[in-house]
């Protein structure tokens, strides 16, 4: 059996005193846990001994009193307080407080390590060892089974069952099963995580108390994981915390495997999008195979950012796919591409985790797989404008300043009407007027920076806008001419799928 409280009280050479709550001294204890933290608490599982110097005790009675509470809320065996000569006096609310939750206060002498009282409960209960060692080996025997291809189970679903508890692997921002196909948690016990991650800045402390209405006390534990993950608990035996993280270490296992079948199904939609924007799929195969994705063409769009490799691109799949959002994700070139439903949830949910500087282009509704590399064209040209955007988001069609390409038909005739003359020149003639009059226009019409970009002499330069102003019939002086022959390239980017700023 575990030792009691009175059990390590009653060794002489700990020199233990109570102080107070001689009716918790039949708490058993499981381990001795030193801790100077503000909120020690939030690292027990329950049926620890918390030691603490006094030095570090609050002084006031109130914050004497609030520091018992929680530890007895926590599930706490006991309280040691060791005496140094910075300590400051034990208060009647503290004393009152202990008698009011059964929970044990004592007293350690300065000479006397907490090292000391740590060994002793370890010695004490050497004899639980064993039970603890074939917990263990459980826990690692499953994940060896499931490692080695021998059962069809979740390491957490056959431990659950082995502990004759009930364990869920879940999303810290949204409650939901890591494993979609799981069933989702109890709503009680979802809203108290969800509450308790917010109480903590979204951050998990050693060990997290979850107390849902109605149901018994969970505890979560951090599961590391690209994506935030925590692992739960109800009625684990005992709430060892040491077995709690050796859980935590298979649910770890359990979660890299459901970030390996994630990113199959990254791989796989992102063939099909490629597929999509190159129309390489007829319209009834492109309804089927996106039906089976959970996107549906008459209420889907087309979203476009600059490709980065930073951590919001690479995990945007498991960031999505836990927040139960249907989509497919492509990288081309120097684009990141997401067929999305048109749904300003999950819009946002995209956007926040990108990262807020990152500029969006978003498509018009797309309305049939046909339409899909048009709306890629709509969401690119999107793109140019976002960068100075509200939100830094841009919506094509929306009211903006160049109001002018309201489909991809005006954007032709647009590109046709103002540049047509210069790019039949070029062809005709091996030359790149166009490309020199883009690099003009980006270099804010000066002649040294595009002759540097040019690799030219300015005379060069020079020469060629003459030569763009006659075939044109727009003069580059003209704040008019400009602006359309700036549009024109807007159209031109737009036609090509290529953004440009």
């Amino acid at each position: 059996m575990r030792a009691t409280v009175a059990d390590v009280l009653n060794l002489p050479h700990l020199r233990l005193v109570l102080f107070a709550g001689a009716s918790g001294l039949d708490r058993t204890v499981s381990w001795a846990h030193a801790s100077d933290l503000d909120s020690p608490w939030d690292w027990m599982a329950g049926g620890e001994l918390l030691m603490r110097n006094g030095r570090t005790l609050p002084a006031d009675g109130a914050a004497q009193a609030a520091l018992l509470h929680s530890c007895a809320d926590a599930g706490a065996s006991g309280i040691v307080v060791g005496e140094d000569p910075q300590m400051p006096a034990l208060r009647g609310a503290l004393r009152a407080a202990a008698e009011e939750r059964d929970l044990a206060v004592l007293t350690a002498s300065y000479s006397v390590s907490f090292a000391a009282v740590a060994r002793a409960v370890a010695d004490a209960n050497s004899g639980e060892d064993s039970a603890r060692f074939g917990q263990i080996e459980r826990i690692y025997g499953a994940l060896r089974d499931t490692l080695g291809g021998r059962t069809g189970d979740s390491p957490i679903a056959r431990l659950g069952r082995d502990l004759g508890c009930l364990l869920l692997l879940l999303d810290t921002s949204t409650g939901h099963p890591v494993d979609p196909t799981a069933p989702e948690p109890d709503p009680a016990l979802r809203e108290a995580l969800l509450a308790g991650v917010g109480a903590h800045d979204g951050r998990i402390p050693g060990v997290l108390h979850l107390q849902p209405a109605g149901r018994a006390t969970a505890l979560a534990v951090e599961v590391p994981a690209a994506e935030p993950a925590v692992l739960v608990a109800v009625d684990l035996p005992g709430m060892d915390t040491s077995l709690l993280h050796h859980l935590a270490t298979a649910a770890a296992v359990e979660t890299a495997h459901q970030a390996m079948v994630r990113e199959h199904e990254r791989r796989l939609g992102a063939e099909l999008l490629a597929h999509l924007f190159d129309t390489r799929i007829d319209g009834p195969t492109a309804r089927r195979e996106l039906a089976a994705t959970g996107l549906d063409c008459a209420h889907a769009l087309v979203v476009a950012a600059h490709h980065d490799d930073g951590p919001g691109q690479r995990d945007l799949h498991l960031t999505l796919s836990r927040r139960r959002i249907p989509h497919l994700l492509l990288k081309r070139g120097d684009l990141f591409l997401a067929l999305l439903r048109d749904d300003p949830r999950d819009l946002a949910a995209l956007h926040h985790r990108l990262g807020p500087r990152t500029a969006l282009g978003v498509s018009t509704t797309v309305g049939s797989p046909e339409r899909i590399p048009a709306a890629r064209r709509e969401a690119v040209w999107a793109l140019s404008l976002a960068r100075t955007a509200p939100g830094r988001r841009a919506r094509y069609g929306d009211e903006t300043t160049y109001t002018v390409l309201r489909s991809i038909e005006e954007a032709q005739a647009v590109a046709d009407r103002v540049l047509g003359p210069l790019l039949d020149y070029d062809e005709a003639n091996g030359t790149d007027l166009t490309g020199s009059l883009e690099t003009f226009l980006r270099h804010r019409r000066s002649w040294q920076r595009t002759a540097a970009a040019l690799n030219v002499h300015k005379q060069t330069v020079m020469y060629r806008m003459q030569r763009v102003e006659q075939l044109t019939g727009r003069l580059l002086a003209e704040t008019a001419d400009l602006t359309e022959l700036w549009i024109a390239f807007q159209a031109r980017a737009l036609l090509s799928g290529t953004a440009t700023s």
